[in-house]
This record gives C-alpha cells, sequence and structure tokens, in this order.
C-alpha cells in the first residue's frame, strides 16, 4: 500500500466538484486500491479523521473516516467509514461551533459551525447503498468530508475569523481545557 501526497490550499483540484462514481467503478481495482492507499494514509500519516480524494489529487465523489480517540478528545469512538458519491439529504436543529481543521489547510484551524445532526445516503467500497443518520462529531466530520467533494473549504464556512489559530495554539488551548 502506497502514503499518497496531500494537497494543499491553493491547488485547484480542492475547489472542482468530483465525479460520480458507477457501481461498476467502485469495484474496480484501480478504486479497491485507491481506498485502501487512502486508508493507509489517513492511519500511518496521522493525518487528522478524514481524507477525500480531492485530498489526494483524485477528483472522485470518495472520502475515507477514521476516527479514534486521541489525547485531546479521549471520548471519541473508533470508527471508520468509506463514504462513496454521499448526499446530505436532511439537515436537523440548529448549528453548533466546533474547533475544525484540515490536513490541506496548513495546519489552521477555526471555529466552523455545523448542523449536530445530519442525514446521509452513501454507497460504501462494495457499492451497497446505505442511508443513516449520524449526530454529533461524526456529522461534523461528514459535513467536512462532502464539502470537499464539492470544492467547499472549511475556511469557507467560518463565520467568526477572530477563531483562526495555528495548529499549535490550538494544541495549547486544548490542554489548558483538559488541565
Amino acid at each position: 500500500m502506497k502514503i499518497l501526497r496531500r494537497r494543499q490550499f491553493g491547488n485547484p483540484v480542492l475547489r472542482q466538484k468530483t465525479t460520480r462514481l458507477s457501481s461498476a467503478r467502485i469495484q474496480s481495482g484501480e478504486i479497491q486500491d485507491l481506498i485502501a492507499d487512502m486508508r493507509n494514509t489517513l492511519e500511518r500519516r496521522q493525518y487528522g479523521v478524514g481524507l477525500a480524494a480531492p485530498q489526494i489529487g483524485k477528483s472522485l465523489a470518495l472520502s475515507v473516516i477514521g476516527i479514534k480517540p486521541t489525547p485531546t478528545r479521549p471520548e471519541l469512538q473508533r470508527q471508520n467509514l468509506v463514504i462513496i458519491n454521499p448526499e446530505i439529504t436532511k439537515l436537523y436543529g440548529k448549528k453548533d461551533n466546533m474547533w475544525e481543521g484540515c490536513v490541506s489547510g496548513a495546519e489552521m484551524y477555526a471555529q466552523v459551525p455545523r448542523h449536530k445532526k445530519v442525514r446521509l445516503k452513501w454507497q460504501d467500497e462494495n457499492a451497497k447503498t446505505h442511508e443513516k443518520n449520524f449526530a454529533g462529531f461524526m456529522a461534523h466530520v461528514i459535513q467536512h468530508e462532502v464539502d470537499h467533494l464539492d470544492g467547499i473549504l472549511f475556511v469557507d464556512r467560518v463565520e467568526d475569523t477572530k477563531t483562526y489559530m495555528t495548529f499549535s495554539e490550538y494544541k495549547k488551548m486544548t490542554r489548558t481545557k483538559k488541565a
């Protein structure tokens, strides 16, 4: 398995609306290898909790999510999900601000308003269609990843620009809150 090179803010692929994948293409060796490489990259590079195909230079409607507990978020439950051709079919309730960063975003963080609960329709790596509600952190991550597939970056969603900070300042802040 390969470790894929990430694309950073300014790369045009991050602003493109991605191409949907047919069931046959999802099951192809090319896409199966890409999913394996994306999972490997996400795990080995510790790029965060999600990796969308545009972030590795592919304008495809595909994202890999890998959530696990961390020192700053020990309460997180381990979750792994491949979402292909995702559509958020319903947004629930008001938006809530959560801290958000992006592996393509030069280690910048800010508060981003996202819905606390979403209904997602997607295909998995076997081309099987699913529809399910997600809440909390997972809903936040899904909205971030689906945005990537529509050419939208988290910085486009920031409402209070005074919340921008570097990763090192974010880590200091989360350590202070834990103490």
